[in-house]
């Protein structure tokens, strides 16, 4: 049995599990290598002639996402077979056919809101209710609250208020009002009040998560080898109680394949506490040694890209 070797350095005390940092020991690494060469040649001669070849010699760089909301969109369950190769434009904001153009509605709603991401994804198992292609109500699941909210279109305005904790910032003095000589904003303008939100209650799904990026017309790397990821993940059966989906773009498509776990750490009265894991250059032969590692509470660092605890 191949063994992982730790290495010295420290486990990440952010998470809410104790992760230990491990790398792959010198033989393994270079079958690793052999294979993800041998791999990539094969995913290059898929993509179309424009698009940049997968490079298997890339380095990742480590670094911890800042963000403390995770907002995903769910794709209808009818409407296109492969909607993140056929229905997911470059830039989602950019898609006017519903549901997609609700993205663009909620991140305008939403204005400069740090920490919040929104994506699409497309469910690739049924643990949770995904819309009809005429359903009157669009499906986001909110990470960490673990809940699936449905929401009507004239009310994504208020989900959006609701998601940033209803608190509408006080504006900016402008720089035509420093060339003014204004001192300050009006007290009406510069207050900060809550307003009367629509309590969005939600239906609570508590499952960690598999995402795996698919964008296809964004990067055609990551939407070839989304379908052989998601393979692996069925044919190894590789965590099966977990919520699987196809996921836009999250940065990073020269890293392809990109995956983010989202793990629960459940403790009484504490449930929605989890850990963010965001990994690239995971291929179909090696993500089952991912897998069994992070199972064991080990990160292999070679293809960690980083990671932080939500709650």
């Amino acid at each position: 049995m191949l063994r992982i070797m730790p290495r010295t350095l420290p486990q990440r005390a952010l998470f809410h599990r104790s992760f230990e940092r491990v790398s792959l020991p010198e033989l393994h690494s270079a079958i690793q290598e052999d294979q993800n060469t041998c791999y990539c040649q094969k995913l290059n001669a898929r993509l179309p002639s424009a698009t940049d070849p997968l490079d298997s010699q890339i380095k990742l760089p480590h670094r911890t996402p800042n963000y403390n909301k995770h907002v995903l969109l769910l794709s209808p369950g009818d409407k296109f077979s492969e909607p993140w190769k056929l229905a997911w434009n470059h830039n989602l904001d950019t898609n006017l056919t519903r549901p997609y153009n609700a993205i663009s509605k909620l991140r305008s709603f939403l204005g400069n809101s740090p920490g919040i991401l929104i994506n699409a994804i497309h469910l690739q198992n049924e643990f949770m209710p995904r819309p009809t292609e005429n359903d009157e109500w669009i499906h986001f699941f909110v990470i960490p609250d673990m809940k699936l909210y449905r929401i009507k279109e004239t009310d994504i305005e208020k989900f959006a208020s609701f998601l940033n904790e209803g608190v509408v910032q006080a504006p900016k003095l402008s720089f035509q009002d420093y060339l003014g000589g204004k001192a300050k904003a009006p007290e009406q303008d510069r207050e900060i009040h809550h307003q009367n939100l629509t309590k969005f209650q939600g239906e609570t799904f508590l499952r960690d998560w598999s995402l795996v990026c698919g964008h296809y017309k964004r990067d055609a790397k990551c939407g070839e080898i989304v379908t052989d990821i998601i393979t692996a993940f069925r044919d190894e059966k590789l965590f099966p109680e977990s919520n699987l989906a196809i996921i836009s773009h999250v940065g990073g498509h020269v890293f392809a394949g990109n995956v983010i776990f989202y793990k629960l750490f459940n403790k009484e009265n504490e449930r929605n506490k989890l850990d963010s894991l965001w990994f690239g250059k995971v291929y179909p032969h090696n993500l089952k040694l991912l897998c069994q590692n992070l199972e064991n509470k080990k990160i292999i660092d070679e293809m960690y890209r980083g990671g932080i605890s939500m709650n």
